[in-house]
């Protein structure tokens, strides 16, 4: 049965599969406790899985040059965090997401509490694959939540007293621009009950200017090179994932239009240089000498942002009715009552009803007490309409306002409206 809610899981939400790459670079870099995670977990050695499957044979021995890029781009963001974290020794480390890292090991060796946040089919796996490595250690917390879905991430967090470091990096890229919005007013939330402050890292390692620098005082600015590598990761990312990067006000609005968003969401925005954290010497750049000075004048420009709550504001009081799926399978139409927020952790339910069911040729869901879907939601739905012959016969009954904005705004409302 787990395996089967583990599969259902990883449908609902694929993007938990580009973490697993960043265990394996750091891993490479020569990362100890990287390491012994990744022996833990069995997702071997990322050079021995680079196959180039579908690259042509001309390209093939560049695509390896690139490797060293991602390895560096990889460990840089992984130990900047880390130093900016031990930096501020007072608080409580809550990472989102955690992914496969080795941070919570690292930060429980130095006796910091630290709570690594991911979804669900990654805290599966990191959870016990620390314990091993470091076990019986109280202060490594690991919970399954949905960034959009406040009560999940505030739960775990309920008996802390002391202020939180919230750290974010390679998280905001997937979220469309109403569900950053759920983000940023639930972390508003969190931080305002306990105390803190936001460190964002996404920004700063963006597909735009400074992500091809890296790669370009890497590869001594090789052009085609530094092209390259831009084309492969766009594409190999958004293959793995199976989502749309980007698409926000982060990663597409002018430096004012972000600015001015951040403020609207309640926050106050500080840049702190990346440069000032950066290791002495970083592992994977050791068969590279020549190109360490390039990549640190890169970081000199490059900054974490760190968001306080600005101001005061009465805590959001609305009602979330729990989620729960009732659903029967008669005379091959497929019909399920859908209460609450439809999500990553939730999403996997409706799905896995919906798959017991048999030669389903129609499908109708009432979703008048629908709260909210996410992304993850969404392409439940999305596979339920596209497994029906007669697209006709997909229903939704009773949809309010709110998930109809939602459909319209992410463009699924041509699909399934």
């Amino acid at each position: 049965m787990m395996d089967n809610i583990q599969e259902l899981r990883e449908i609902v939400n694929p993007v938990f599969n580009t973490a697993k790459s960043c265990v394996q670079l750091v891993a490479a870099a020569g990362d100890e406790d990287s390491r012994k995670l990744l022996g833990v977990l069995g997702f071997g050695n990322i050079a021995d899985k680079a196959d180039n499957k579908g690259v042509p044979p001309q390209l093939a021995e560049k695509v390896k040059q690139l490797f060293p890029v991602y390895a560096v781009l990889t460990e840089s963001r992984f130990q900047v965090v880390n130093n900016l974290i031990q930096s501020v020794s007072d608080r409580i480390v809550v990472d989102l997401p955690c992914g496969y890292t080795a941070r919570g090991i690292k930060m429980s060796r130095q006796g910091r509490v630290y709570y690594g946040f991911d979804l669900p089919a990654v805290i599966d796996e990191i959870g016990p694959a620390a314990a091993k490595i470091h076990s019986g250690d109280q202060n490594i917390h690991y919970d399954a939540v949905d960034a959009t879905n406040y009560d999940s991430m505030a739960a775990p967090l309920e008996d802390e007293k002391r202020e939180l470091l919230i750290t974010t990096e390679g998280l905001l890229m997937y979220f469309s621009q109403q569900e950053l919005e759920e983000v940023f007013s639930n972390i508003r939330r969190i931080l305002q009950k306990h105390g803190g402050s936001w460190i964002i890292v996404d920004r700063a390692f963006s597909f735009y200017a400074n992500d091809q620098k890296l790669a370009g005082a890497i590869l001594d600015n090789d052009p085609e090179m530094v092209a390259l590598f831009s084309a492969i990761t766009k594409k190999a990312a958004g293959a793995v994932a199976d989502v749309k990067f980007y698409d926000n006000i982060i990663f597409q609005g002018t430096d004012e239009e972000i600015t001015t968003f951040i403020e609207k969401m309640g926050f106050e925005l500080k840049e702190i240089s990346m440069a000032d954290y950066l290791p002495d010497h970083l592992k994977a750049l050791s068969s590279m000498p020549q190109a360490e000075a390039r990549v640190k004048d890169v970081f000199r420009n490059m900054y974490f942002w760190e968001l306080t709550v600005k101001g005061k504001r009465e805590e959001e009081t609305e009602k979330v009715l729990p989620f729960r799926v009732e659903s029967e399978c008669k005379d091959g139409k497929f019909t399920a009552m859908i209460q609450g927020r439809m999500d990553t952790i939730t999403a996997p339910e409706l799905l896995e009803q919906f798959r017991k069911a048999d030669k389903v040729k129609a499908i109708e869901l009432h979703i008048e007490k629908m709260s909210y879907i996410s992304s993850a939601g969404l392409r439940v739905l999305l596979m339920m309409y596209k497994s029906l012959e007669n697209k006709d016969q997909f229903k939704l009954v009773g949809m309010t306002d709110s998930v109809k904005e939602i459909m319209e705004v992410t463009g699924f409302d041509q699909f399934l409206l």
